[in-house]
């Protein structure tokens, strides 16, 4: 592989990294906001609109802290390549 392909794929590799840790932000967000909403339709439906609240905010919140784990250890193998 010659040099051209190789700062090729560094370039991608930097423009990945940067795309994933742009996304991080809006995954912590989304999470537990569509939590919240979904959690309250759930619960709506099952009576207990603030319970429902509840479980899908902590539910959302516990899934965005999940993928973010999941994108930074994604960020650092693309960083340690």
């Amino acid at each position: 592989m010659d040099w051209k392909d190789q700062r090729k794929q560094a370039v991608f590799r930097q423009m990945r990294v940067a795309i994933l840790a742009v996304a991080l932000p809006f995954v912590m967000a989304v999470g537990p906001i569509a939590g919240y909403f979904v959690g309250g339709w759930i619960g709506g439906a099952l009576g207990h609109v603030e319970w429902g609240h509840t479980v899908g905010l902590v539910l959302g919140a516990a899934g965005s802290v999940h993928q973010t784990i999941l994108i930074i250890r994604r960020i650092l193998r693309e960083t340690k390549e």
